[in-house]
């Protein structure tokens, strides 16, 4: 039995060999990573709220404004020495937490915008029809509600007397 020799098909073109690592990097980033997401949406309404938090410069009875400014951390500091840096660091937070709730929310609203391309919307004369039977349908019920209400208004006021 002769053996058989495996060869390596080595892409003879440079776009070809880059057009395969650009689809390997494109694989491992559109890899999809429940976990992460997850820990996204759970920490970026905190960011929001911290951010909010220290935009007002009060956290309930505690004055964030005269404690972060004060800290003794130069680092920490910088970012809250004013009142001014401290606004800035808290609209910073919350841009950050709101991009992230974006990014978390493209994957559910990008097909959404495929299927209203699909969407047949109605005529100026087919919404009022429709809007008018509609109205006259709530009218109907209400009417009819009203007219068992006093219908049954004695057996329950009888009902209440026991």
């Amino acid at each position: 039995m002769a053996k058989k020799s495996k060869k390596v098909v080595k892409p003879s073109n440079p776009k070809e060999k880059n057009l395969r690592s650009e689809s390997k990097i494109m694989e491992i980033l559109k890899k999809e990573y429940t976990f992460e997401n997850w820990l996204l949406a759970i920490l970026s309404p905190i960011l929001i709220l911290y951010g909010v938090y220290i935009v007002i410069g009060k956290f309930g009875t505690v004055n964030l404004a005269s404690v972060l400014g004060s800290s003794g951390v130069a680092f920490i500091d910088f970012f809250f020495l004013t009142t001014l840096r401290r606004i800035f660091t808290g609209t910073f937070l919350i841009l950050i937490g709101f991009l992230v709730l974006v990014y978390l929310l493209i994957p559910y609203v990008r097909p959404s915008f495929s299927e209203l391309k699909k969407v047949t919307w109605p005529t100026a004369k087919t919404l009022s029809s429709n809007s008018a039977r509609v109205f006259t349908f709530l009218i109907f019920l209400a009417v009819i509600f009203t007219l068992l209400g006093f219908a049954f208004a004695p057996i329950f006021e009888w009902l209440y007397s026991l």
